[in-house]
């Protein structure tokens, strides 16, 4: 090995035993008068606590309103709001009205087809959905100051499918800023606060829609994911997330829309507060192509008749830290977990591919190109890039007041030329067949999340600004993926695994995390 190297080597480790654990010490004593566990009131009724599908039935049951059950959840809302600030933009007048309707609708002695169960499942009941989402008359900033008045021109397929299926939208959440942060806070709607403990983060960049569903505020919700954006937010929050197999959901109508390969690494999906909801709300989502792998749902699934297999780390990746030992314990409590109780072998898998993971994520988010000013174009909403240089200055002298740091410095990386784009899309592809010719039709991978629980406020900048991509080389692979909830650490914050099974075996890993929330563990109340 060079003397290059070595040093390079000997700085990493000095960063990740010295400079880390420090950095992490200063924002701990900074935040020391807010990092207090479960801030939340209680829920003030049994409905907030009820899983979602089970609630639909008791509407069309006539043992609960529409009504009822939209004003309890509008009412939490407005108490969580003030302490964790997830929604952006409501319309409780609105869900109000159409709660009446769909009462009035079910008061009548013949229902029309439309409103059947099976076309309209979620009759009646709210859900929440992110702000990037198009919902036509409202909000799709993104955290962008220069859109902070942009409203969208019509609704997103997912969200005529949601309201279609009867589902009735309560609000709006936040998102960091162009959605590519892992902190949802920008300049438009602020930050918002982990439920576990307002001192920490909730994820992005669906960041909202895992706090307000983990907080009782929504019993479900749309988020979006090209690098984690579902699945770290669900971690952060301690609640299920699902990113779907590629091209299954609709990815049309947001802000920003993913381009070329983009899109295939694009994924909108649910989130959720209990697995028994993902695949209710899994099915409208994906709308009529649910079609397509509806047989797969249908079939009885014995799990011990599985192969499962496990990967530790990301192979010796130098950029990333690696899993910390609360990561390290929900790994191995749901290894044990299934070996004891579907008394199976789960098999550790070396992928050593999974060293350039984030050289991989980049080459395909800049599609192929070895630089590009794409998000600096972004941060300007399509029009001449913003000089990232500039903004970074205007953010050291305190001037700043249109872009979060984590967006600056993203613009100016992405500037930097990466090395062999072309072999590192050749190499993800090749990491991809040899993952598929491993766990084929019948095998679940069970995934390490983020490598530590939520961070403080702005920490992550400074000790895990590339830690998203133990997700994002899964967006890379086009698979789905499952976040599932292992419990609390010692410090009453939410840990948890990732699922993973073969394109199109979306009923592997949601029927695996249904298992999991019925015999070992599930969401945790923040409260």
């Amino acid at each position: 090995m060079g003397k290059i190297n070595v040093f390079v080597l000997g700085f990493l480790k000095f960063i990740d035993n010295v400079l880390k654990p420090l950095i992490s010490y200063c924002f701990s004593f900074y935040y020391s008068k807010i990092d207090v566990p479960n801030p939340l009131p209680k829920c003030s009724s049994d409905l907030l606590l009820t899983p979602g599908y089970k609630l639909a039935k008791k509407i069309r049951n006539k043992e609960i309103t529409s009504l009822q059950l939209v004003t309890v959840y509008i009412d939490r809302i407005k108490q969580i709001q003030p302490l964790v600030n997830c929604v952006v933009q409501e319309r409780f007048d609105e869900a109000i009205k159409e709660a009446k309707e769909v009462d009035r609708i079910l008061s009548l002695l013949e229902i029309s087809e439309k409103y059947s169960e099976e076309n309209a499942p979620l009759l009646g009941v709210p859900f929440s959905c992110k702000e990037c989402i198009w919902v036509k008359g409202m909000s799709n900033n993104s955290g962008l100051v220069c859109r902070k008045d942009v409203l969208a021109p019509e609704d997103a397929k997912v969200v005529i499918y949601m309201k279609d299926s009867g589902a009735i939208l309560t609000c709006l959440t936040n998102t960091s800023e162009v959605c590519m942060w892992l902190e949802s806070s920008n300049y438009v709607t602020g930050t918002t606060r982990n439920p576990y403990n307002l001192s920490r983060i909730v994820g992005g960049s669906s960041g909202g829609e895992g706090c307000i569903v983990s907080a009782c505020g929504a019993v479900w919700g749309i988020g979006s994911d090209i690098g984690g954006s579902i699945r770290m937010p669900s971690f952060f929050n301690g609640v299920y997330g699902h990113k779907p197999s590629k091209n299954l959901i609709s990815n049309e109508f947001q802000f920003p829309q993913g381009i070329g390969m983009q899109e295939d690494m694009l994924g909108t999906g649910p989130i959720c507060r209990y697995a028994s909801d993902l695949k209710v709300i899994f099915k409208v989502l994906c709308g009529p192509k649910f079609s397509e792998i509806e047989k797969n749902f249908e079939q009885k699934i014995e799990l011990k008749n599985l192969k499962f297999y496990y990967v530790q780390d990301l192979q010796g990746n130098v950029l990333v830290t690696k899993p910390s030992d609360d990561v390290k314990k929900s790994l191995e409590r749901a290894i044990k977990f299934l070996e004891t109780d579907l008394g199976v072998e789960v098999r550790e898998l070396k992928l050593k591919k999974l060293r350039s993971s984030f050289q991989m994520w980049t080459s395909m988010m800049n599609n192929g190109k070895s630089s590009s000013d794409s998000f600096s174009t972004l941060l300007n909403d399509g029009k001449e890039p913003v000089n990232p240089y500039k903004e970074l200055v205007r953010s050291i002298f305190g001037f700043q007041d249109k872009h979060t740091l984590p967006a600056i410095s993203l613009a100016i990386t992405e500037r930097f030329p990466s090395s062999r784009p072309d072999h590192h899309i050749e190499l993800a592809n090749a990491l991809r067949e040899e993952i598929k010719d491993i766990i084929k039709d019948d095998g679940i991978i069970i995934f390490p999340s983020f490598p530590v629980v939520a961070p403080y406020h702005n920490q992550a900048l400074f000790t895990n600004s590339l830690d998203f991509i133990y997700y994002g080389i899964l967006n890379v692979m086009g698979f789905p993926v499952t976040q599932i909830p292992m419990g609390l650490n010692m410090e009453g914050l939410p840990t948890g695994v990732q699922l993973v099974a073969n394109h199109n075996m979306d009923h592997l890993t949601i029927k695996l995390a249904e298992h999991f929330e019925n015999n070992l563990t599930g969401w945790i109340p923040p409260f």
